[in-house]
């Protein structure tokens, strides 16, 4: 390998690590303190690289954002369609719909907060839509033949990110807040809503 050739193989490394640090960073603050309130500044100081770099590599808020929605994504992608069998009685799908959902809230408990402000970036606007739709999917998924759109709906709301992060909080464990979430779903099921 020419010595020119393995400049550029280096540099392009040195360049590809210092944009995964600064994502990093940049998760970590969206986390802490939402995307509204995290500027380019706070991404270089916490990335240990200078304001021109962060710009470098993402001059606008909707770039780092969708760069850093696809690294979340990869992190903590949706639960699998699969993990709900769809032969299973209505019952034990809610449940598998119920623990997926916890353990997925559970590991991503900054996604409240994100929620709130998605009306004000537009990629991240995006990025929640994408992701609530593989939630409605597991949903009308689990539902099976009475998936219409009102009971999706009402699924969803029961185990929103808000309600699992509450019952968490209370000191409840991912069982226990899956089971919780099940039983009352179940029995909304089985009261004849429609």
């Amino acid at each position: 390998m020419s010595p020119q050739k393995y400049q550029m193989i280096r540099r392009a490394a040195a360049a590809q690590s210092t944009r995964l640090r600064i994502l990093e960073a940049t998760l970590q603050l969206h986390g802490e303190r939402g995307v509204v309130a995290t500027s380019h500044k706070d991404v270089a100081r916490r990335a240990d690289v200078s304001v021109g770099t962060v710009y470098h590599h993402f001059p606008t808020i909707d770039s780092i954002v969708r760069a850093c929605g696809r690294l979340a994504g990869e992190l903590h992608p949706s639960p699998p369609l699969q993990s709900i069998d769809p032969r299973a009685p209505r019952a034990e799908r809610i449940e598998s719909l119920t623990r997926e959902l916890v353990a997925h809230y559970a590991a991503m408990p900054w996604m409240e907060m994100l929620r709130s402000e998605r009306h004000d970036v537009p990629a991240l606007e995006a990025g929640i839509a994408m992701r609530e739709e593989a939630i409605a999917a597991l949903v009308r998924r689990a539902l099976g033949k009475s998936a219409r759109q009102k009971k999706v709906a009402v699924v969803t709301a029961i185990a929103d990110p808000a309600v699992i992060n509450r019952l968490l909080e209370s000191g409840m464990s991912q069982r226990e807040a899956a089971r919780t979430l099940a039983s009352i779903i179940n029995g909304w099921l089985e009261g004849g809503s429609t």
